[in-house]
């Protein structure tokens, strides 16, 4: 037999109670383990663009002293130096490792780049090769040895006029 109202009472207040307090619960532990994933992750995106600012950084840094070298205009002797520059608002190190190589006419240039204050810690290395500079035997340029040559090849001697060849067709005003 059933008893008049009581039981439908009982089933209508369980189902419009709402969330236990364990299921309130168990939604923030979700909800918190999510977002402790999004910081980690925004973290390390900010870490890696700050690592991939640093060696960019040094890698211009590496290819500035092998510009420097070149535009020197000599040939860099065998041997190592190092010095610190200012870029980007920050001190770098780098050191420049001139070596001989095979053909006595070409050296090769290693530059490495660390922070100043973590010298130990490269975080670049750019290699160069560096020609002898040829023997003057007409117009120099400042770089002592290589021809000077102008915007279009010219090396100052006087040019030889090249044949043209005769225009395509029939390219005469005609009276109207």
């Amino acid at each position: 037999m059933k008893r008049s109202g009581w039981p439908m009472k009982s089933d209508s207040l369980r189902a419009s109670r709402g969330f236990t307090l364990i299921e309130v619960m168990v939604a923030l532990a979700i909800v918190a383990f999510g977002l402790i994933a999004v910081v980690g992750q925004l973290n390390q995106s900010a870490t890696a663009a700050l690592r991939l600012r640093e060696r960019t950084f040094a890698h211009w840094v590496a290819m500035n002293q092998i510009v420097e070298l070149r535009l020197a205009g000599g040939f860099p002797p065998v041997g190592t130096r190092s010095d610190d520059v200012e870029m980007a608002n920050q001190r770098w190190h780098y050191e420049v490792k001139v070596s001989a190589t095979e053909d006595d006419r070409l050296r090769r240039a290693d530059v490495s780049v660390s922070l100043a204050d973590r010298q130990n810690r490269p975080l670049a290395t750019a290699v160069g090769f560096l020609a002898e500079p040829p023997q003057a035997t007409g117009l120099t340029g400042a770089s002592g040895g290589w021809p000077m040559l102008g915007i279009d090849g010219d090396t100052g001697e006087p040019a030889t006029p090249r044949p043209t060849a005769p225009a395509q067709g029939n390219n005469e005003a005609k009276p109207r």
